[in-house]
């Protein structure tokens, strides 16, 4: 017995090691860009410390800043997840935006259609759009699998029908009379409810997000799809040579990612909008590319980064009201962040190679499947 609890002892430790080691160049890029953007602050003629407590208090200083928060990180970790789960496999999604989009139309369009099944039109209406965003997610799978179609160049491209399309049928055959030109409203009943607890306009598909992230975890670490999708990550040739299908796996985790994608843009209109207006929320499906780079594409990291990007963009609206500081700071916050992160050389060249050693093992250019 005590020979097992040693071990379980050991595994979590291990797992702790791991975890913290994640997180050293996140952490040490957040930390940088903080001091970066105290100089710029400073620039500008204003005191950084009060621009930070601004930032601060607008992310998290009370129950309706949190629940902006969270309104605000809710589709990112969704357009995160379809970020990551390609890089976990060797791809680079960057097709989340229209992904997104179509999942949201479909939900425009069902929600109206099934509104008289009230609160179980829901589940419904989300599956839907799981399936519409996995088909659309895999196009760009099959083109590579049989064509050899650069993916980054298929999902680029596929984010402009995705769009155009959506906004067409919000715009022509679904439109409805109304001061903003969209989808008719979905009815209330079969929206997602909000959390309450002055959160705002925070809802439920919070939790289906965290669900989303941990049903990703479990995919990619305790299925055998889960890994033969990192294998192939990691290492296609060997993957191919000890029999595991490359064209089977690139389908695959691009559809799992537009699945996710497509699951947040339902969420976006079941939960906060209850319509899609046009014009719809933009930047979502890219900004999940920084989500998934900071969360060095994890689903844990995945959901932290999602909640700072969120934290960042309601501080910015404090920050406003209270300082002279540019609303533009959150902004240049996150790409400072996101350059470092990406920058891990740089980072190990001002932190010397202690940095590098607590991280071993998690820098991008060795792990973006790792």
């Amino acid at each position: 017995m005590s020979a097992g609890r040693g071990g379980l002892s050991s595994a979590l430790q291990a797992a702790l090691g791991r975890a913290a080691g994640a997180l050293v160049f996140p952490l040490v890029a957040i930390a940088l860009a903080l001091a970066v953007g105290a100089v710029i602050v400073l620039a500008t003629g204003n005191n950084p410390l009060a621009a930070y407590r601004a930032l601060a208090v607008g992310a998290v200083g009370s129950p309706a800043a949190i629940g902006r928060t969270l309104l605000n990180a809710t589709p990112l970790i969704f357009t995160g997840l379809a970020v990551a789960v390609a890089f976990r496999a060797g791809l680079f999604n960057i097709g989340g935006e229209g992904q997104l989009y179509i999942g949201a139309i479909t939900a425009a369009i069902l929600g109206v259609s099934l509104g008289f099944l009230g609160p179980l039109a829901i589940p419904v209406v989300l599956l839907a759009c799981l399936l519409t965003g996995f088909l659309w997610g895999a196009i760009p799978g099959l083109l590579k699998a049989r064509f050899g179609a650069h993916e980054v160049i298929t999902t680029i491209m596929l984010n402009f029908v995705a769009i155009n399309l959506a906004t067409y049928l919000a715009l022509k055959p679904f439109r409805t009379e109304g001061l903003v030109p969209g989808t008719d409203f979905i009815d209330a009943a079969a929206r997602i409810p909000t959390i309450g607890l002055g959160l705002g306009r925070a809802n439920y598909g919070l939790f289906v997000a965290l669900v989303a992230a941990a049903a990703v975890y479990l995919l990619l670490w305790r299925t055998t799809l889960g890994f033969r999708l990192r294998a192939v990550g990691l290492s296609p040739g060997a993957a191919n040579y000890a029999g595991m299908s490359i064209g089977t796996s690139t389908v695959l985790a691009l559809a799992i990612g537009g699945a996710m994608a497509g699951l947040g843009g339902g969420v976006e209109v079941m939960g906060v909008y209850g319509k899609m207006s046009i014009p719809f929320v933009s930047n979502l499906g890219f900004n999940g590319i920084g989500v998934a780079l900071l969360g060095r594409n994890h689903p844990a990291g995945v959901v932290l980064g999602a909640l700072l990007f969120g934290g960042l963009a309601s501080g910015a609206q404090e920050l406003q009201f209270e300082t002279d500081v540019p609303l533009d700071l959150a902004d240049v916050l996150l790409a400072i962040i996101l350059l470092l992160v990406t920058a891990t050389r740089l980072v190990e060249l001002i932190f010397g190679k202690r940095v590098r050693e607590m991280a071993s093992g998690t820098r991008l250019d060795e792990g973006l499947a790792s």
